[in-house]
């Protein structure tokens, strides 16, 4: 009996194994290709305070579309990967001069979770711009330079209060990169100390030149490299939406870096958040390259519920199995004996 529910229980044990590798190896396959399919949206509120001007937003991914509205922006179309650059103090005006445009925040969250402006896609994303409270405001400049410090943009110049961590986002520009999304630093009294230098360097294509078609023993000219060209934003109009009331004001001291991201860098050697005032200490723990999704896990929920389930049927079926062959009555061995003699005798 026992050895017999041994058995039962090893091949319940088996049968589970192989339904959750074939179970999951299915599920990440097609959870791979919907996601290859899926594309993202990463809407920007203008909250309770004031207002967007429709502009102040750009996207690396020529297949989004930027539909600015005075109360909501919505960018759809994204990809994986994609940069999304917001600046917050162009992106808003604020209603009230008590108040000044501070950065974003993911949407239900505190100002005092305040996220990097700018970031890669990785997932649906809500934000709302934020506001503080005006103090001792002190100007900061923001300059994009190539890597011999020559500008290819021009500076930005905002404000913001002294002594408070100020979050700043670099800006597309086609055919160049960053070397940081964004960068953080305490604002001083000394406005020559507030400078945020982004250095951009050229981005390298893959190299697609087609084979040559002409004959054996004749060289063909290798084309000349384009120049890339530094580019503005593009402002796409677009239909308004309601705007999201949460609360707003405050003071803004944390960081999540790039959709919850840290200061690692990609594998271009891009950073999320390059902490100005001290680039020895690391930002908090978070995603690595292209800031994956804490959630991704997620994707595979239902794989697991699947299995969780096939493995409940299966010792469910071995229960009532085992509990059927225990309520089977015991044979009496000596009854059985006495009747063969007795027919034996009859015989």
């Amino acid at each position: 009996m026992k050895k017999t529910g041994m058995k039962i229980w090893k091949l319940a044990g088996m049968g589970f194994l192989l339904f959750a590798a074939f179970a999951l190896v299915g599920g990440r396959t097609a959870y791979a290709a919907k996601e290859e399919e899926y594309t993202y949206t990463v809407r920007l509120y203008a909250g309770n305070q004031g207002v967007l001007t429709e502009e102040g937003i750009e996207v690396s991914s020529s297949s989004a579309s930027v539909n600015f509205g005075r109360d909501c922006t919505e960018i759809t179309g994204l990809k994986y990967g994609d940069a999304v650059y917001i600046r917050p103090q162009d992106a808003a005006a604020s209603a009230d001069e008590k108040y000044y445009v501070r950065g974003v925040r993911r949407s239900g969250r505190d100002n005092s979770e305040a996220e990097a402006p700018s970031f890669r896609v990785a997932s649906d994303r809500d934000y709302v711009v934020a506001y503080a409270i005006s103090g001792d405001m002190a100007a900061y400049r923001v300059n994009y330079l190539d890597m011999d410090g020559n500008q290819i943009m021009e500076s930005d110049v905002y404000y913001g209060n002294i002594g408070e961590r100020q979050y700043v986002s670099s800006r597309y520009v086609d055919g160049y990169q960053p070397q940081a999304l964004n960068m953080v630093k305490t604002l001083s009294a000394n406005e020559a100390e507030n400078v945020f230098d982004f250095q951009y360097t050229p981005v390298t294509e893959p190299d697609s030149t087609p084979e040559s078609t002409a004959p054996a023993g004749v060289q063909t000219p290798a084309p000349a490299p384009a120049e890339p060209e530094a580019t503005g934003e593009d402002d796409q109009p677009g239909a308004e939406i309601p705007e999201e009331d949460v609360p707003l004001g405050g003071d803004l001291t944390a960081n999540n870096g790039r959709q919850d991201g840290d200061g690692s860098e990609d594998e271009d050697g891009q950073k999320d958040v390059m902490d100005i005032d001290d680039e020895t200490v690391p930002l908090a723990p978070g995603l690595g390259s292209h800031g994956e999704q804490s959630g991704i896990l997620m994707g595979y929920m239902p794989v697991y519920i699947g299995i969780g389930a096939a493995a409940g049927a299966i010792l469910a079926l071995a229960a009532v199995y085992l509990g059927k062959r225990q309520k089977r009555p015991a044979v009496d061995r000596t009854d059985m004996e006495r009747k063969t003699d007795g027919r034996k005798r009859r015989s």
